[in-house]
């Protein structure tokens, strides 16, 4: 059950905040000091909790293909296979 059931902000001076140690007023005093939750701080004070940011994992690197001989290495290899073929 939630420390702050049936307070509401009327019954403090305006710009009370409230902290996990309780509320605190527009001067800085503490006003009553009570156990508070993040959650029921946030409320109180009007803040607004984000989402968790979404992690997004880095693919794996894709694996590089094989090189291919190039064309002039080619080219040097049917000349040889001709050049033999004619010796």
């Amino acid at each position: 059950m939630s420390n702050m059931a049936g307070v509401t902000k009327d019954q403090f001076p305006e710009g009370t905040t409230a902290s996990l140690e309780g509320f605190t007023g527009p001067n800085g005093e503490m006003l009553l000091g009570v156990d508070f939750t993040q959650e029921e701080v946030d409320g109180w004070n009007g803040v607004k909790t984000k989402p968790a940011p979404v992690v997004k994992v880095a693919a794996a690197p894709k694996a590089k293909p094989a090189k291919k001989k190039s064309t002039k290495a080619k080219k040097k290899t049917v000349w040889k296979t001709m050049k033999s073929a004619f010796e």
